[in-house]
């Protein structure tokens, strides 16, 4: 793979030199894996770019497309679908900077369907080689506050158990 060099496109304008170093350093960061805005941002100044600088390699790597949080969302839930629940997912891309209202949206437009192959994978991997109908009332509850502790909705949970029991 060729590593970047700020050279490659010298039709953007810099302020100084510290703004070509910061692009150069946004640039080797993405090509390691894709990042949300605030991911990258926070990157850069944990490397001690000044904001002007920030600011102008984030405008960079936005300018190009390598930086565009719509996209990180859909590979998010391409990757997570079937093993994380809705309310997880939320929760992990608000960590990255993502909004609700982006994620929310996302999921309607690819029509996230993963929550009750993942609680059916989790019930197996909790079973533990088990039968579903030869578990005590106590496993059956221990199995539904674990999956509950998990962000599932109770009723999609009853719903995948009695499907397998």
């Amino acid at each position: 793979m060729k590593k970047w060099e700020e050279n490659d496109n010298p039709s953007f304008n810099f302020s100084d030199e510290e703004c070509k170093r910061a692009a150069s350093k946004a640039m080797a960061l993405l090509l390691h894996k894709d990042r949300t805005r605030l991911e990258l941002a926070s990157r850069l100044d944990r490397e001690g770019f000044s904001e002007q600088a920030s600011l102008e390699a984030m405008q960079y790597v936005e300018y190009f497309g390598y930086i565009n949080d719509h996209r990180y969302v859909e590979n998010y839930l391409m990757f997570q679908k079937g093993k994380r629940s809705r309310r997880e997912i939320f929760y992990k891309l608000s960590e990255k900077g993502i909004s609700d209202e982006l994620v929310r949206q996302v999921m309607e437009e690819t029509e996230y369907q993963g929550e009750e192959e993942a609680i059916e994978l989790l019930i197996y991997k909790r079973l533990k080689g088990k039968q579903p109908g030869d578990l005590s009332y106590e496993e059956k509850g221990k199995i539904f506050a674990y999956l509950g502790r998990k962000g599932y909705e109770m009723n999609t949970v009853k719903k995948v158990f009695s499907k397998l029991v």
